[in-house]
């Protein structure tokens, strides 16, 4: 699935907005999430082995790279932007 609809229907499914850099999601897909996950562990586990943070604000959840490899897109798994 790709991991901007991955993302969005986590978002739905939680009440959880995130906040995301549309580059970080860009060509990515993401796994299933199975089990039972905060929002902010499911969030990552979607992002596979991307290296990005993941912060609980106020309004949701922020999505921010943590080193140059996030910003490359293609990787197999998944800019501001708010899923609904």
């Amino acid at each position: 699935m790709p991991l901007a609809r991955a993302i969005e229907i986590l978002s739905r499914q939680t009440g959880c907005p995130v906040l995301i850099d549309p580059i970080l999601m860009d060509g990515r897909t993401s796994a299933a999430v199975k089990g039972a996950y905060t929002p902010q562990a499911a969030l990552l586990h979607l992002f596979g082995s991307v290296h990005i943070d993941v912060t609980a604000t106020v309004s949701g959840l922020s999505v921010s790279p943590l080193d140059a490899t996030a910003l490359t897109s293609g990787d197999t798994r998944s800019g501001l932007r708010s899923a609904p």
